[in-house]
């Protein structure tokens, strides 16, 4: 399947049918606990102060970061189509029910790296002092490997604390923030740059590291299961696809144990509370985890725990600077992934929305981007919107961004299973916080962001029709016009063929209201 040039793949649906699915087995390019290990064992005691205090600090903590590779494929066959021309900040994922996102916010939730404008030195501002001092000089080649093993030989004992610093900060961020294969050249620039340290500390090494990962978690099964199935069908015994992945996937490892709760202890332990967040987790060995056991518990509903589409910076991660870097530039939650979660959310609910609600021009409208209305919709605390339940039967909701309420006006209460007609509407409880959550309304509106959950209330005082006479439409624009105008619902169904003669006046003078 080539993912990039696959026009019978819908957005939002997942790259590889459940039937296309495989075994596999990756192997990572990423050796964040062996680097660890190495500065730890070869930087003096003042050395390893210098280097917990600075920009990669953080991760000595991570020493014991078993990769689980069963895990990730798992997660990577469940990849959801995006749109061709969206910018490159953001992957989405299916797991069970659930879509997920790993964005750069995620990634700099998790990885505790800064987001940022990156201004990249050219070859001919830096100077070559460490390649010439400790590397054998400008014309000498190094690949990945063979830095490993100058590394662990170099007397960072007899070296300028300040040298040593440096080297070290170089080979975290080109071994593990950068990792790719063996036979590699190291990247020479950045060794280069680490000389500036001011310079090199300020770069963006969350964005830097997310353009990697982006590129290899995007591509990395790019036809696999047809090699998978052509090489099956030359050899029976072929069970497994073995491929590389490259980057920091340690820090896509840590999002997946953030954003799916309830993994089996077997698989990864959760430590304590710690910021940044990939220094909570301790993942077991991989070979105690296995594809099917995977691979069933992401398609279980009733093993998986609660499934976070995004995260959210807690009131510690708020003032860190990787969330400052980031919190402005916050990805919007595309048209096609707000589709999908209300479909499920009515569907679940036993309840047909119109297909207006899902107009793009809506999201457009929620956001502030687009003024369809006289007045922008960040700039109202109530919204109207008509509803159509079961394809037959209009109501009118009324949504209040103040009191996190939605009042339902229907025209027909008075015929309705109490119990039965309130769980057609539960889903708004869920649906109003979530969906203005996605478009950015509540990053115009911080002040009407509340902890309070939505509640759904139907107006018993609703104006009631005549059954059986199809006059919901009408009813829905009257209560919309009495409502906007403050007005008391005081007429009923005798009023109703006055009603339909202005309303039909109105719009043949280009005056009506709504």
């Amino acid at each position: 399947m080539v993912k990039s040039k696959s026009p019978d793949i819908d957005v939002g649906k997942m790259y590889f049918s459940y039937a296309d699915h495989f075994p596999g087995r990756i192997s990572s390019m990423c050796k964040l606990s062996s680097v660890i290990k190495a500065i730890e064992e070869k930087l003096t005691k003042r050395q390893l102060t210098m280097f917990k205090k600075d920009i990669f600090g953080h991760f000595l903590e991570c020493r014991s970061f078993s990769f689980s590779g069963v895990i990730l494929h798992n997660l990577l066959l469940r990849q959801v189509a995006h749109e061709e021309d969206s910018r490159e900040d953001q992957l989405w994922f299916q797991i069970g029910e659930h879509l997920i996102r790993l964005s750069i916010v995620e990634w700099c939730l998790v990885t505790g790296l800064s987001f940022g404008v990156d201004t990249n030195k050219k070859n001919d501002e830096m100077e070559q002092r460490l390649r010439n001092t400790y590397f054998g000089g400008v014309h000498r080649k190094i690949n990945v490997k063979e830095f490993d093993a100058i590394f662990k030989e170099l007397k960072f004992e007899e070296m300028d604390d300040m040298d040593a610093l440096k080297i070290a900060l170089f080979y975290f961020a080109d071994r593990v923030l950068n990792a790719r294969k063996n036979h590699c050249q190291i990247n020479f620039d950045w060794l280069d740059q680490v000389d500036d340290t001011q310079y090199f500390r300020k770069r963006p090494w969350g964005l830097l590291s997310w353009e990697m990962i982006y590129e290899s978690l995007d591509n990395v099964l790019f036809e696999k299961d047809e090699k998978f199935k052509k090489t099956r069908l030359k050899n029976p015994d072929h069970n497994i696809e073995k491929y590389n992945l490259y980057g920091f996937t340690s820090g896509v490892q840590a999002w997946i144990y953030e954003a799916i709760e309830g993994l089996p202890s077997t698989w990864v332990v959760k430590m304590k509370n710690k910021i940044p967040r990939i220094l909570q987790w301790k993942p077991m060995a991989s070979s105690r985890i296995n594809f099917a056991e995977v691979y069933s518990f992401f398609n279980d509903e009733s093993r998986l725990g609660d499934v976070l589409q995004t995260l959210e910076p807690n009131s510690k991660e708020s003032s860190r600077n990787y969330w400052v870097s980031v919190k402005d530039y916050l990805p919007s939650i595309p048209g096609w992934v707000l589709k999908v979660f209300l479909n499920r959310l009515w569907n679940n609910g036993d309840c047909a929305v119109d297909s207006l609600v899902f107009d793009d021009r809506m999201n457009s409208y929620l956001c502030g981007r687009q003024h369809t209305m006289s007045k922008s919709m960040t700039d109202v605390d109530m919204l109207l919107i008509p509803v159509n339940l079961d394809g037959e039967h209009w109501v009118l909701a009324r949504v209040d961004f103040r009191k996190n309420k939605v009042w339902i006006y229907d025209s027909l209460i008075t015929c309705r299973d109490d119990k039965r007609y309130r769980l057609k509407f539960k889903p708004l409880e869920v649906i109003f916080s979530r969906w203005l959550e996605y478009v950015g309304f509540y990053n115009i509106r911080p002040e009407l962001r509340s902890a309070d959950p939505w509640k759904v209330i139907v107006v018993r005082s609703t104006p009631q029709q005549e059954p059986g006479t199809g006059d919901c439409g009408v009813f829905v624009l009257m209560v919309t016009m009495y409502l906007m105008f403050g007005l008391g619902l005081e007429f009923n169904a005798s009023h109703v063929e006055y009603f339909r003669k202005k309303i039909a006046v109105d719009i043949f003078n280009d005056d009506i209201v709504l």
